[in-house]
């Protein structure tokens, strides 16, 4: 039996701000609802209804000084070392966010040139076949970007992929809108390469979906929901409980749809990483 090709984890990375915010925070706060009305309900209670529901005591934001594509490259820069690989050697480097660069004084999204694209200048990658593109793909983009490199080290492509996620959501959240204390900064960073083998190894299987017709209108961007702020800029909009509700539906078929791809029964699996928005929901999963 000949060898196939599979794409394999080499290297990891991450970068978790330093300033913590913890949810005492939120307590001076004036929350409004969605149609511009004062919620009268105490900001502790608020606060406490938030952490039982979520599981939430912390949140880490980035400096003012910094953005998306600083600590996606800081990730970048801890997965290539972990590697030991030479940076020259990527094939590919996707980058999944949602925001771009947003700076703490504009809070306005910037995308041009990409944050891939700015992620390989700073980590002063020279060679020009090093392909830098980014994914605006929500919060699983990520993932989408593994999925993407896993088709071109498979083909024959690329040997060598980064992919990164990154987020900056303190920038574009709303003081005013208690979904605001669910954002979060963060990066992360995955070397991937390609082996040859008998047997399956490293990414074995996949599965997405995509349910716009439906779910779109569940993310937008809008106006501060006080309607005294005299601010322009847009901020990050959700409908939470039905974000909820689709993820308890449609969460477990995508995992059956991708475990029975690789042949396997959820007994066969002895480690789930979810999605950590909602300590409920992810027990709920």
């Amino acid at each position: 039996m000949g060898k196939s090709i599979y794409t394999v984890i080499v290297g990891t990375g991450s970068y978790i701000p330093p300033v913590k915010v913890p949810n005492e925070k939120f307590l001076e706060n004036r929350f409004y609802s969605p149609d511009g009305k004062k919620i009268d309900t105490k900001n502790d209670e608020i606060i406490s209804k938030f952490e039982y529901i979520t599981g939430i005591k912390e949140r880490r934001y980035v400096p003012d000084d910094m953005v998306t594509s600083d600590i996606a490259y800081f990730a970048a820069q801890d997965a290539i070392d972990s590697s030991g690989i030479d940076k020259e050697s990527l094939d590919y480097i996707i980058v999944g966010h949602n925001f771009g660069d947003v700076k703490a004084n504009m809070k306005w999204p910037d995308f041009v040139p990409s944050i891939a694209a700015r992620v390989k200048q700073k980590l002063g990658i020279e060679n020009p076949k090093t392909i830098a593109y980014d994914l605006i793909f929500g919060c699983p983009g990520w993932l989408q970007g593994i999925i993407q490199a896993d088709y071109y080290i498979r083909s024959g492509d690329a040997k060598r992929a980064l992919v990164i996620g990154a987020e900056t959501l303190s920038r574009i959240s709303d003081p005013h809108d208690r979904d605001s204390m669910i954002y979060s900064d963060g990066a992360g960073a995955t070397i991937l390469e390609v082996v040859k083998s008998r047997k399956p190894v490293g990414i074995i299987s996949h599965s997405a979906r995509s349910d716009t017709l439906e779910y779109s209108h569940m993310l937008w961007m809008d106006k501060s929901n006080n309607p005294d702020y005299k601010g322009k800029e847009l901020f990050l909009k959700m409908n939470g409980h039905k974000l909820y509700e689709y993820a308890l539906k449609t969460v477990p078929k995508v995992v059956k749809d991708a475990t029975e791809k690789a042949k396997l029964i959820l007994n066969d699996v002895s480690k789930v990483l979810i999605h950590q928005a909602n300590e409920k929901m992810d027990e709920a999963i």
